[in-house]
């Protein structure tokens, strides 16, 4: 049910939830209309019917005011006046009875002169008011012990002396109310009709305004998810910049180095050759000096220029695979410093491009000189996590004995080499520029730690 209902647009919704609280509404309304014509139709007509009766009936019943019985002339007088014509095709059934419930006169003279229990129309006319009730067709089927089949209206009107107004006793009579059925029908379907067409029409309107604004945010969406769209091929493609240029960068730096090796390299080489090719006389303290510190010095150059060379250039990485890779800087950091390095490595089956292989290769290669720089090459562990969802988490992690020194690691060094390494900076720029994170935290407990996160997406190796 929750997934059908997030399916629909927000007019969908908006006219669902809106329909069902108007229609809730509308019944409200319209039941309490219908009640409330109810009961002005039945007390308009109790009352018209009330006042037309005691027009006959107040004159004959005013010896009430001092007996608690009617003679025979008044009797013959009401059987007259509810026997004719007019009256008695419209009164069901007719009584007058004392405020107390005492029946004076009825048309069943089975109960004259019974008391009754006082009721709530009795009791309601004993104090002045008239008393109205409306019983639907099939509500009361019966009426002093004959059936009845229509609707019917019952009245409790008081009767009042002609000068004092005096009530003296109380009319009770039971109407054939067919007339009134048909005026509460239409009434009740003429307020039924009102009150759907109004409901209808706030619907409509209020729906109208929502759906222009649902179009105007459908379309606004379409072009957020079209402008996300280009901005992720954007961001795709300026990837693939940062990437094709740091291929570019290490290509020409494999060519500095190439240059390097073969260039000043071999001429510093041929140098030094040559200087220890020279005939110098076993007397010749001084130029023997020279020699040597010549010497001495072109080495060291030729050292630099060595270790220079190594930084600069990559192994053929492009084809390998990821635990090649470990394995290869890890290796060449061992032969180069002599200290172990402990690798940890999770299945991580994610064919990477190659400017992330360079990446990945610059990281550790960096972080393990780092390590051994600054933390002498204690407990140095590489690691490679999978993190999920395409993210894969890399680590360079050492002991320190001292939080300043292995802090140095976290210092943003140049972006040029430094022994060999990149420099946090350059580091730092390198992964960012592939939508990578890169950190480093340092302390006495955990050791440093430099650590990154690169996002494959679903690229399976």
């Amino acid at each position: 049910m929750r997934q059908i209902w997030k399916n629909l647009n927000l007019t969908q919704q908006f006219g669902l939830t809106a329909g069902l609280v108007m229609i809730a509404g509308m019944l409200v309304i319209g039941f309490w209309v219908d009640e409330e014509i109810k009961r002005g139709v039945t007390l308009n007509a109790g009352t018209s019917a009330a006042l037309y009766m005691d027009t006959y009936v107040s004159p004959i019943a005013s010896e009430l005011k001092d007996q608690d019985s009617l003679s025979i002339g008044p009797i013959l007088a009401l059987d007259e006046v509810f026997g004719a014509p007019l009256v008695a095709e419209r009164v069901l059934a007719v009584r007058i009875l004392k405020p107390d419930g005492v029946v004076v006169y009825a048309d069943d003279l089975e109960i004259m002169g019974q008391k009754l229990d006082v009721s709530t129309g009795l009791a309601a006319a004993a104090g002045g008011d008239v008393f109205a009730q409306y019983f639907a067709r099939g509500e009361r089927t019966e009426i002093n012990g004959e059936p009845v089949e229509v609707p019917v209206l019952e009245i409790y009107s008081p009767i009042r002396m002609l000068w004092s107004g005096e009530i003296v006793a109380v009319l009770e009579f039971y109407q054939d109310a067919s007339i009134v059925e048909a005026s509460l029908s239409a009434a009740r379907n003429r307020s039924w009709l009102l009150v759907g067409a109004v409901s209808f029409a706030m619907i409509l309107a209020l729906l109208g305004i929502v759906h222009s604004g649902s179009i105007l945010i459908e379309r606004q969406k379409n072009e957020l998810h079209k402008r996300a769209k280009e901005n992720a091929r954007m961001a795709q493609r300026l990837e693939r910049a940062s990437g094709r240029s740091a291929q570019l960068s290490e290509q020409h730096l494999r060519r500095v180095s190439a240059d390097l090796h073969d260039g000043p390299a071999q001429l510093i080489s041929l140098a030094a050759l040559r200087i220890g090719s020279l005939p110098l006389k076993k007397s010749d303290k001084k130029s023997a000096g020279e020699l040597a510190a010549i010497t001495g010095a072109l080495d060291e150059a030729m050292g630099d220029i060595r270790d220079i060379c190594r930084g600069l250039s990559l192994p053929e990485i492009e084809n390998q695979s990821l635990s090649q890779i470990i394995t290869n800087v890890t290796e060449s950091h061992r032969m180069r410093t002599e200290t172990e390095v402990e690798v940890e490595m999770e299945d991580v089956s994610v064919a990477f491009e190659p400017h992330e292989k360079i990446c990945i290769y610059r990281f550790f290669q960096e972080g393990l000189n780092n390590a051994f720089r600054h933390g002498g090459g204690k407990d140095q562990r590489v690691k490679v996590m999978n993190l999920g969802g395409g993210n894969i988490g890399f680590e360079v992690s050492n002991a320190v004995d001292d939080v300043k020194s292995g802090a140095r690691q976290g210092l943003d060094k140049t972006s040029g080499l430094d022994h060999g390494g990149l420099g946090l900076l350059g580091l730092r720029e390198r992964v960012e520029a592939l939508g990578g994170e890169f950190g480093f935290e340092c302390s006495l407990e955990k050791g440093a730690r430099l650590h990154m996160v690169l996002s494959t997406g679903s690229k399976a190796g």
